[in-house]
């Protein structure tokens, strides 16, 4: 097939809706668009079609056209519609008693990004994204990881230091220098739209109203506990002076650590360009915040704004995803560079990081339990014992969003959370439950502060703690997530920021504990909501 191929079209009425979900079934699998993704996608098609249908005025006769596409491994829905301009996005920020109508805006919330409007020549025109080739860039990073051991040791052993030397300067750092420069240029514009979407899409009776704030509480609460004992963990995994011997690592190029006042003057920017100039996340989420919560007072006078905001978050999540598969690229570059200039032994290295991640991902189920049990007043038993046989779908999918169907699912069936509970917390809570995402990148963060000498005291820890606890909400739900924040915490440990590419090799690897991580904190938010609300079935969370 070609680049951009367009496999088929397809007419849609509503009388005879059903015959369109069997093509879909018919036609995707070969594709290779899994089975899950099939039924995201119909679930998607369903309901902006049938909203585009009732809004036409005439449901029965109305039809629309079906364009399935596939370009470059990547697969999406195009569906089309003559009438006047109606965007389903909208209909998210709002708020109903109808249950079946809150599981459809909660599933459609989950999956915005995935979901494109415009309207052009008297047409609305829907697109749906169901099947991105990310499980194939993992492996070509995985590739590459391998080839660039192989090479650089290859290198070592034929090539004499002066060439060695040249080609680290002149070949592979330039690859390294230039990958990085492309994802902190997406980075801040990414996260801003991202936060700034997720607060206009929130409803002023909801998300902003007693329960939204029980909900934050409980998940500020945990993500802090847990931040604390991942720089615990970090000081207990100590040192790695072998890191040292890298180029990526230099001490002398690292700034200092800010001060815990610089870090609350620094809060507020002079104006609204320098935090993207400089890469400030703590101030691009300021801004979020700030014209997120202007943006959901202004309500339907700022309408043309929120449609701009979330054409702008899926734009740099498609210009994240046009970046993402040149990792092989950089990670081979890294890695030769890497073993030209050191032995094999430091892959152990990564074996130590991997296990402490691991660590981690224990210690979030840990600090749920304990949640669980004072919080919940509930033996975390049933929790743990249900959530280690659901982890593993977390673990293979490698995202929060990607698995939102059946975590509410599993909310409902297996732990009692009544379901319109669970409708409104498992969507909101994902942006402040990144506690695997949070503890692997300060993990990291405290290991190479003191790997390039730096001292840890009671300043530091204390300046860092709070930046980092705020800039665990800059987490955007996309795969590789720790990879965009992670340079701007470095830096908040006085680390260099271009030690980043030494853990991007092994990201396909840690995206999966994170994951499980991130998904765990949510669900225990949520159960932990549904508790104080008197809204559990304890026979069901008790039942096996």
């Amino acid at each position: 097939m070609g680049a951009d191929t367009l496999i088929q079209t397809y007419m849609i009425t509503a009388p005879e809706y059903g015959k369109v979900v069997d093509w879909l079934e018919e036609i995707l699998p070969g594709m290779k668009v899994t089975h899950r993704e099939i039924l995201t996608a119909e679930l998607l098609l369903e309901e902006n079609f049938y909203r585009l249908a009732e809004a036409s005025g005439d449901a029965y006769s109305f039809s629309a056209r079906l364009d399935v596409r596939k370009r470059f491994g990547d697969v999406d829905l195009r569906l089309s519609a003559h009438g006047m301009p109606f965007n389903p996005l909208e209909e998210m920020s709002e708020t109903t008693e109808d249950t079946k109508e809150l599981y459809s805006l909660a599933i459609l919330k989950a999956h915005r990004d995935k979901i494109s409007h415009s309207w052009k020549k008297g047409e609305n025109v829907i697109s749906i994204r169901i099947h991105r080739s990310d499980s194939k860039t993992a492996l070509h990073t995985l590739i590459s990881l391998v080839l660039g051991v192989v090479l650089g040791i290859a290198m070592k052993a034929g090539l004499g230091a002066e060439t060695i030397r040249w080609l680290g300067d002149n070949l592979f750092l330039p690859v390294e220098t230039i990958f990085m420069n492309a994802l902190l240029m997406v980075a801040a514009p990414l996260i801003f739209f991202s936060v700034t979407a997720g607060i206009t899409g929130m409803s002023d009776t909801a998300d902003i109203g007693r329960m939204g704030g029980k909900l934050l509480m409980i998940s500020l609460a945990k993500l802090a506990i847990m931040l604390g004992l991942a720089v615990f963990l970090g000081i207990w995994m100590g040192a790695m002076p072998e890191l040292l011997v890298m180029e990526a690592v230099d001490a002398s190029s690292g700034g200092a650590a800010v001060s815990f006042r610089d870090v609350i003057m620094s809060i507020v920017p002079k104006n609204i360009i320098t935090p993207f100039e400089g890469n400030n996340l703590l101030q691009v989420l300021f801004l979020a915040l700030f014209f997120g919560m202007l943006l959901a007072k202004a309500a339907e006078r700022a309408a043309w704004v929120r449609d701009f905001v979330s054409f702008c978050n899926r734009f740099f999540t498609d210009a994240m995803s046009t970046i993402l598969p040149l990792m092989p690229v950089a990670v081979a570059a890294s890695m030769a560079k890497l073993m030209m200039n050191t032995e094999l032994a430091v892959l152990l290295l990564y074996g130590r990081i991997i296990g402490g991640t691991f660590v981690a991902l224990l210690l979030v189920l840990i600090v749920c339990a304990v949640f669980l049990a004072v919080v919940g007043r509930l033996s975390p038993m049933p929790f743990l014992r249900k959530f280690l046989v659901f982890s593993i779908l977390p673990l293979s999918l490698r995202s929060s969003n990607a698995c939102l169907p059946d975590t509410l699912a599993f909310c409902s069936n297996k732990l009692g959370i009544e379901k319109k509970v669970a409708m409104f917390s498992v969507p909101v809570g994902i942006q402040f439950n990144m506690m695997g995402d949070g503890s692997y990148v300060v993990m990291l963060a405290i290991l190479l502060r003191l790997t390039v000498g730096l001292p840890v005291g009671a300043e530091f820890l204390c300046s860092f703690f709070f930046t980092v606890l705020l800039l665990a909400f800059t987490f955007p739900s996309v795969q590789g997530a720790p990879i965009l924040v992670m340079a701007s915490i470095f830096g908040m440990a006085g680390v260099p920021a271009s030690a980043v590419m030494l853990f991007i090799g092994i990201d396909p690897l840690i995206d999966g504990f994170c994951a499980v991580g991130n998904v765990a904190g949510n669900i225990v938010s949520s159960f932990l909501l549904a508790r104080l609300e008197g809204k559990v079935d304890e026979e069901i969370y008790r039942a096996d």
